[in-house]
């Protein structure tokens, strides 16, 4: 974030896995951030949410502290009596140690809604933006077309974008972006930005998200509206990344452009089908005596280990988690593969990304929704009295059967197994 190096309480922030208790927000304390109880309530469109205030708050750092986001080895840090922008989500997460009874945060003393100067489309010749999103690597390249139409419109422009240090060398790779900051950031950065964008609430809250894809919606958030042609996310991976996968497949014995790269879950469990149907697929696959690699995050080795035990080629059946130190060692490995096959998650839109062909399998939301605007992507949705059901966040399908959502039970796996087979 650029604070100098504290010493301090270290804590963890494991939104996607093991979430902190949420802290308690009294009214008192909504009045100080500029917040009403009811700007929680979906909205019809996303115009109804430009008059909503954003859940987006300032807090005030009480103690020097280095803590964790989503498992990611590096840590960030909190600077005692330095304020910091973040969604309220995160304030209720780490507003509070409840193991040693520490309070963190505060409420700042600016309010959020006082400085917001949100951008919809005006000149950026010579003026910066700051740009940031709490969610995904599909969320923020849903954003990055935008940023290449502004850049190449207002080349004097400085675009900023704040997010998780997961993403960030992902981030670091894109032509039109001057600058990378932590997400939560600083006050300051904030004041020395002459317009923002964030994106709170754009899917999370509004009933136009249930029926419009997210890029349409993501650029008319911005008051760029761009062309379906333009709404396709575009990045090439980096050397030192693309030489590491090129040696691991040499070692493998795996030429490039002829493996299929599967993305067996999301982060969340409403998104996850069982692995037996997982099974299915990938048997299919490897009976075309074609290799197979699961990818995901290195805490995911022994479990993928496992899975690739029960699968009838196994010896065809490769596990790249334990080499993905980076999501840019991932946008390496699928910008070099046949087909990407995934889940309702990043891998699909990484694969359209570089260029690569896709398929992705889809359950709470439908796959136009998200993929629609993409030239080289397949998909299916989850059929289901219940699907799509629009449900975000982390918790189970109410309708779920060992944890996951019944509706992917419904999946026609010849109709899948066929579709993949035509793509390759």
């Amino acid at each position: 974030m650029g604070s100098p190096a504290v010493s301090g309480k270290e804590i963890f922030v494991n939104r996607l896995t093991v979430p902190r208790p949420m802290g308690s927000i009294t009214r008192g304390d909504l009045y100080k951030f500029g917040l009403k109880e009811q700007t929680s309530i979906m909205v019809e469109t996303i115009d109804d949410l430009r008059k909503s205030p954003p859940h987006i708050i300032i807090a005030e750092s009480l103690i020097n502290i280095h803590y964790k986001q989503n498992n990611n080895e590096r840590a960030q840090q909190l600077v005692k009596k330095q304020s910091y922008v973040m969604p309220m989500g995160v304030y209720q997460q780490m507003c509070r140690d409840p193991r040693n009874k520490v309070t963190i945060l505060k409420p700042g003393k600016v309010k959020f809604t006082n400085v917001y100067r949100p951008y919809n489309g005006e000149d950026l010749t010579d003026k910066s933006i700051l740009v940031w999103r709490q969610g995904g690597l599909g969320d923020i390249l849903f954003i990055s077309p935008n940023l290449r139409y502004l850049k190449n419109k207002y080349p004097s422009c400085k675009i900023i974008f704040a997010c998780g240090p997961a993403y960030q060398s992902m981030v670091r790779e894109w032509p039109f972006i001057d600058g990378i900051v932590d997400l939560p950031f600083e006050q300051a950065k904030l004041f020395n930005a002459n317009y923002h964008v964030l994106f709170e609430g754009v899917i999370e809250r509004t009933h136009e998200a249930e029926r419009v894809n997210a890029y349409r919606l993501f650029s008319r958030w911005m008051g760029i509206n761009l062309p379906d042609e333009d709404l396709v996310p575009k990045q090439i991976p980096n050397y030192s990344s693309t030489q590491k996968v090129s040696d691991i497949l040499s070692g493998w014995n795996i030429p490039l452009h002829k493996y299929v790269v599967v993305q067996l879950r999301a982060s969340s469990p409403i998104r996850c089908p069982r692995l037996s149907i997982w099974k299915k697929i990938i048997d299919n696959i490897t009976d075309k005596n074609i290799n197979v690699i699961i990818t995901d995050s290195k805490t995911q080795k022994e479990t993928i280990n496992s899975f690739i035990s029960t699968l009838n080629n196994k010896d065809k059946v490769f596990n790249f988690s334990e080499h993905s130190a980076e999501i840019s060692d991932t946008i390496a490995l699928v910008s070099t593969a046949a087909l990407v096959v995934g889940v309702d998650s990043s891998l699909v839109h990484i694969a359209e990304s570089t260029g690569v062909k896709s398929f992705g399998i889809y359950g709470p939301f439908k796959g136009e929704l998200r993929l629609g605007t993409y030239k080289n992507a397949k998909w299916i949705d989850a059929q289901a009295t219940c699907a799509p059901c629009f449900k975000h966040g982390n918790g189970l399908c109410s309708n779920s059967f060992l944890g996951h959502p019944r509706c992917f039970d419904n999946l026609n796996i010849e109709d899948i197994n066929r579709t993949i087979e035509g793509m390759l």
